[in-house]
């Protein structure tokens, strides 16, 4: 009964906060304490608090008008378009003993992602609970109120997504529709294919417009660069199949009775209604940390929560963190002027952007689809991969425009201090070379002030040993994490948003130190020749696109230059924060992976690294120019002494924290690398 009493004052009082962009939020349950009420170093216990935050925006905001359908949502009675968004909340029982520090993780595809990226051990999915949730609890002892809300409206609701809810933009009370294109691809071969399919998942896709669906038209590429080949309109339908027969109609799904196979990418073309207008998701996002950062009020959940009575506001500063998807929506967020809110006042001190290479989003466009994304092969002519890229402003020789990923915030005063951080997927397929270099490659763009700019070498996409693809890749994945750097990193941005305190210098490929290359021809990439392994130096080239056509196409002459780190000896990369397992390898150590035959084989495969061990002894190695485990180290005791080194260097320059140094060394010590 507590529980439920106290959820309705939080609702009640919220509804009166006077012109606030978020009107309420309904708190409708209060787990405290969470984590079985397992303490967390200075700290204490935490409690979670889980609800729905609701709101509104103003479409005549200058700061809103550039939302895409905005004019056309429907207003309320005060002329303003509303939103509503799952939100969560874990912060400390007592919240004096927290940081002072509002954490926002921006979710993906509705799920969490920060204790993913910054524990070790267990991380509880999209609901910790219970104690081994936690893990190892790095954001918890360091005292982090932490903050997750719902921005994308695509995602079902199923378990635990966090997810948005927004109106259906209309025109007049017509629909609005328009023919759009959506980039299909298979893991195995089927005879349906859901529509919204995205990222292993099937996403809510716009609705078929019924009286028109004879338009649509489907075609089947070898890959990006490849010719379209036309499916004829008989020779599929929309609807489920098994076994090449209709069994179920519907209008989210296409059945192609001669079957859909992972040897090529499909693309549908259809007349599509009732966009939403997506770019609330930026607002959304704004208006929910503004409210938690300043309102000081019993409406304010960080105040007035479950098991106390209201306590002191005590959040000072607020950092926002994103990986892959995250990341490019927490970059576009910034790009876009929404890090100012409607009283003008800055949301994010800091902002950490991990894994978003030179791309952005398709969130703030029409009929958007914020969850796909620009690869070498998959997605390739996603929109949100377009000028700029840098964080400094320039002029785009091949676009003619000129603009920089900080133009709006600087305008409007409201720039935070951002860490752009990027594993060694990111230059082969996120093009992460375009925000350190001019479009062409010929020189290197300045690097501003509040801007840190940090390169996780030889590492893949994800921060940990993960692969949804290694069956379709042909080597085996990459096990070099980065979990470390990033812990180091943000301790670091802690004390530059709340002290002042400088982070470690920027640590990039650059033209300028020499370590970026053209990824073709090989002996150029100066990548090794390994028996049994293939390198095709396949990079995701870009090209400014013509989304305007039946099919998304490169606009001839309109090529970017996206160049590659330099590599080792071993094929290892030589620039960027390198790793105690990149600085004493058993293995050669990339961001990229190539796909098995019968997957468009040597193909670029998806977000996957590689691993190519080490022979070790001479004699193993046969053709491998790259020396032998027995050659390098001689002896266990030997290269246990390297990896001191290694992170005795690594703390130095303070990309590891101690007690990961500890545990590195332990590992050291107990593993076996068979000499």
């Amino acid at each position: 009964m507590k529980r439920i009493l106290i959820a309705a004052m939080i609702a009640a009082t919220t509804a009166t906060a006077a012109e606030a962009a978020v009107t309420r939020i309904v708190i409708d349950r209060i787990d405290s304490p969470t984590f079985d009420g397992r303490e967390f170093g200075s700290a204490g216990r935490f409690e979670k608090l889980s609800g729905r935050a609701f709101g509104e925006v103003d479409p005549n905001d200058p700061l809103n008008a550039g939302i895409a359908f905005i004019q056309e949502a429907p207003r309320n009675v005060r002329g303003r378009v509303e939103y509503a968004v799952d939100i969560s909340i874990i912060q400390p029982l007592d919240t004096a003993k927290g940081n002072g520090t509002l954490l926002y993780d921006v979710v993906n595809r509705g799920s969490r992602r920060a204790f993913d990226v910054f524990h070790l051990g267990e991380h509880g999915g999209n609901n910790p609970a219970k104690a081994v949730d936690a893990g190892d609890a790095f954001l918890l002892r360091q005292g982090y109120t932490l903050v997750v809300s719902g921005w994308q409206a695509d995602v079902p609701r199923e378990e635990d997504e966090i997810i948005a809810d927004y109106p259906v933009a209309n025109r007049g009370g017509n629909q609005i529709t328009k023919s759009i294109s959506v980039e299909l691809i298979v893991t195995k071969p089927v005879y349906t294919l859901n529509i919204g399919w995205d990222n292993g998942r099937a996403l809510k896709p716009y609705p078929l417009v019924e009286r028109v669906a004879s338009r649509a038209r489907l075609i089947r590429r070898a890959h990006a660069d490849a010719p379209d080949e036309l499916i004829a309109r008989e020779e599929w339908s929309f609807g489920a199949c098994r076994d090449g027969k209709t069994v179920t109609p519907g209008n989210n799904d296409i059945c192609l009775p001669a079957g859909f196979t992972p040897e090529y990418v499909y693309h549908l073309s259809y007349p599509a209604t009732d966009p939403l207008p997506t770019g609330l998701a930026f607002a959304a996002t704004r208006d929910v940390v503004s409210f938690l950062r300043y309102d000081t009020s019993n409406a304010n959940p960080l105040v007035a929560h479950g098991a106390h009575e209201p306590q002191p506001h005590t959040i000072k500063y607020t950092i926002g963190f994103g990986r892959s998807q995250s990341g490019r929506f927490l970059k576009d967020l910034i790009y876009q002027g929404f890090n100012q809110d409607e009283s003008k006042r800055i949301v994010f001190d800091g902002a950490m952007q991990l894994t978003s290479g030179g791309r952005m989003t398709n969130v703030n466009t029409e009929f958007a689809f914020p969850g796909r994304f620009s690869t070498a092969l998959v997605g390739h002519f996603t929109p949100g991969d377009q000028f700029p890229f840098t964080y400094e402003t320039l002029t785009d020789p091949v676009s003619g425009r000129s603009d920089g990923l900080l133009a709006k915030c600087r305008v409007q005063k409201a720039c935070p201090k951002i860490m752009h951080m990027d594993s060694g997927t990111e230059p082969w397929g996120g093009r992460n070379s375009l925000v350190m270099t001019d479009p062409l490659g010929k020189k290197d763009v300045a690097i501003p002030d509040n801007v840190r700019l940090y390169y996780f070498a030889g590492t893949q996409h994800a921060p940990v040993l993960q692969s949804r693809s290694s069956t379709l890749c042909q080597n085996p994945v990459n096990p070099n994490q980065y979990k470390e750097a990033m812990r180091a990193l943000l301790v670091a941005m802690q004390g530059w948003v709340s002290a002042g305190k400088a982070p470690p210098p920027s640590r990039f490929p650059s033209l300028a130190a020499g370590t970026l290359v053209k990824p073709l021809p090989q002996r150029e990439s100066g990548f090794p020749d390994i028996p049994g392994h293939k390198y095709s130096g396949e990079a995701n080239h870009l090209y400014i696109n013509d989304n305007d056509a039946l099919f998304p196409k490169h606009v001839p002459n309109k090529q970017y230059v996206v160049l590659v780190p330099r590599v080792d000896r071993d094929g290892n990369d030589v620039p960027g924060v390198r790793s105690v397992t990149l600085q004493v390898p058993l293995g050669t150590y990339t961001g990229w992976n190539l796909r098995r035959k019968g997957y468009m084989e040597d193909r670029s495969c998806y977000l996957d690294g590689s691993f190519m061990p080490f022979a070790r002894y001479r004699g193993d190695r046969a053709n491998d120019p790259r020396p032998s485990l027995e050659e390098r180290y001689g002896s266990k005791a030997n290269y246990v002494r390297q990896v001191e080194v290694a992170v005795q260097r690594l703390r130095s320059d303070g990309f590891l924290l101690a007690e990961d140094a500890e545990r590195l060394l332990r590992e050291a010590r107990e593993r076996d690398i068979g000499l």
